[in-house]
């Protein structure tokens, strides 16, 4: 474990971190790890498990070379000074994940609220976007055996040179583009991972039950005509919200559908 990494701009910082995270929940983690450099943070936990460790941990690194998001794209992670985050869970094996990524996405729009940014939306079932544009990215990734290992990872911009905006097939922004003044990167990371705790406790206990109520004004898509693209397969229809499961309903030749798969992606039509 790094203390802290010797790079051009404010390095993640193990003691930082961890200060800004407050004493319940910092003593709820086994671990919290630091590297300069990893394939991806979620792949450096799964490793964790495989080597037996099974108790809450974190990972954060300074860049990856294989980050992904939903659907296996590839995430850009440049060594920028952006926040590339990932916490284990355990999950009893009988506990419903369901909506998972929405309840953490919600959380974490309270957190940058906080900070002073508005306009945030939700874009089902993992992506935060201020004006359309993507700022962070949840991937929430769950392995069942004697119990349901989950780890969510995220994905928050603070800098994109203008060579990985290119890379990235969608409209983008950062923390630098969105804030007059930007944020201690550590202590935002702090503020995340306690957040993440706090919401994955009061998902485990009731569900979506409490995150339902708030979907209406964080729903990026509520009732825009959307592309539905699946196997080059191209859908046009209107998003219709989410039900009480987490699942995405949009309607089609007067029907409503429902859509669980994360091998479907969701644009803008118009």
């Amino acid at each position: 474990m790094t203390d802290t990494i010797n790079i051009p701009y404010q390095a993640l910082s193990h003691s930082v971190i961890s200060e800004a995270i407050q004493t319940e929940f910092y003593q709820q983690l086994a671990d919290i790890s630091i590297y300069k450099s990893v394939g991806s943070t979620n792949d450096q936990l799964w490793q964790r498990i495989e080597q037996g460790l099974n108790t809450p941990a974190v990972c954060l690194s300074e860049h990856q070379t294989a980050g992904r998001g939903r659907r296996g794209d590839s995430w850009e992670s440049p060594s920028t000074g952006n926040l590339y985050l990932s916490l284990f869970w355990p999950f009893p094996a009988d506990t419903l994940k369901n909506g998972l990524s929405i309840a953490i996405g919600i959380g974490l729009i309270n957190i940058l609220k906080n900070i002073g940014i508005n306009n945030l939306k939700l874009k089902w079932p993992n992506d935060i976007l201020c004006n359309r544009q993507k700022l962070s990215g949840i991937l929430v990734e769950s392995r069942v055996g004697n119990q349901q290992n989950v780890v969510i990872g995220i994905g928050l911009n603070f800098k994109l040179p203008i060579a990985t905006q290119n890379k990235i097939q969608q409209p983008t922004t950062s923390l630098q583009q969105l804030c007059k003044k930007i944020p201690c990167r550590n202590e935002l990371a702090g503020q995340i991972i306690q957040n993440m705790i706090e919401t994955i406790t009061l998902f485990q206990a009731r569900g979506l039950q409490d995150f339902l109520p708030l979907w209406s004004q964080y729903d990026a898509l509520h009732n825009a005509k959307i592309k539905l693209i699946s196997n080059e397969k191209t859908l046009i229809a209107k998003a219709c919200g989410i039900n009480d499961k987490g699942q995405f309903l949009y309607e089609h030749q007067g029907q409503i559908h429902t859509l669980s798969s994360s091998h479907t992606s969701i644009r803008f039509a118009s």
